[in-house]
């Protein structure tokens, strides 16, 4: 596949998935998803989520230079999960109060913007971003702060999406 170009690395690493799921597993809208798939450059606050998605490296992603995966940083990541004694990865814990936090934190943004989510994909969406938190936090401390900037991002996604849906049905 080419991949000169970001839209072309982004097919490359949704592969088979839809575009709309792997826009949810990042956390970010669809219709952001949806324009940087037809050439719109993305913001970093964008980049980042489909990055960590993928579990590629940002710079290759951005840029397509350098490895597409680094083994180094693979290893050093602290979301990584461990082997079990059945060769089946471990199971990682998410903190039960940031958890709580990150699921009432989305209902609310949800709910101020009149949408709708299924539970499975509330569930979906509040463990990529209480990882996330916990993957860019320096510890608890940090973590309401990211919760903050992440509950943001989630509120600005889904009114530009709403923008857009209301843009389409006039159209119509």
């Amino acid at each position: 596949m080419n991949t000169d170009s970001l839209p072309d690395r982004i097919r490359q690493i949704i592969g088979g998935e839809s575009a709309r799921s792997f826009a949810m597993r990042a956390g970010i809208s669809d219709s952001t998803l949806r324009s940087v798939l037809k050439g719109t450059s993305p913001t970093l606050d964008t980049l980042i989520p489909i990055a960590r998605a993928a579990d590629v490296n940002l710079e290759w992603l951005a840029t397509g230079r350098g490895a597409m995966r680094s083994g180094q940083e693979e290893a050093q990541a602290p979301t990584a999960p461990a082997e079990s004694a059945s060769g089946r990865p471990a199971p990682t814990l998410l903190d039960e109060e940031l958890f709580a936090r990150v699921i009432d934190g989305i209902s609310k943004v949800y709910k101020e913007s009149g949408a709708r989510i299924a539970p499975v994909d509330l569930g979906r969406l509040a463990a990529r971003i209480a990882n996330d938190i916990v993957a860019v936090s320096d510890g608890p401390d940090d973590w309401p702060g990211a919760l903050k900037m992440s509950l943001h991002a989630l509120a600005r996604d889904l009114r530009a999406t709403q923008i857009e849906s209301n843009s389409t049905k006039r159209l119509a």
